[in-house]
């Protein structure tokens, strides 16, 4: 089952149950990630775009928090989304397994340049697609190369 259709299921499992809070995100949630796939080519969405659409729901999420928190009011409502938008997410690759990875990459190299840094990234995006954070895997990556 893709992720779109697990989005779909359990957003009318919470419109049943009455939890709107769930039902509502989910709803959202489901809209923008189709429209992804219609948009490009009048297809259903992959993972991978459902993935984007989430990271970005989280990525507003977390903007919002931070704007109330300055604010002095209340979190509970983004935290409690931030809870439901992180279950759908891919399982992350452990820094220990990305850092793994990335050596076997840096191994496969004939020399080690910090202009093969988009190399890399370019290969770890097509293996592992969304399962790792780019910030994250970037820093390895310079690490790695530097060594």
């Amino acid at each position: 089952m893709s992720i779109l259709q697990q989005i779909r299921a359990d957003k009318l499992a919470a419109r049943k149950s009455g939890d709107s809070l769930r039902s509502s995100l989910l709803i959202t949630l489901d809209s923008e990630a189709s429209k992804v796939g219609k948009d490009k080519e009048n297809r259903e969405s992959t993972d991978e775009e459902v993935v984007q659409v989430i990271r970005k729901f989280l990525k507003g999420l977390e903007e919002t928090s931070e704007a109330l928190k300055k604010s002095g009011r209340p979190t509970e409502q983004q935290e409690s989304e931030k809870a439901i938008l992180i279950g759908y997410l891919p399982k992350q690759l452990s820094t220990e397994e990305l850092t793994a990875v990335i050596g076997e990459f840096v191994a496969q190299l004939p020399e080690k340049k910090p202009d093969q840094l988009g190399k890399i990234m370019a290969a770890l995006k097509a293996q592992y697609p969304g399962l790792y954070d780019g910030k994250s895997a970037s820093e390895l990556i310079k690490k790695a190369l530097q060594s």
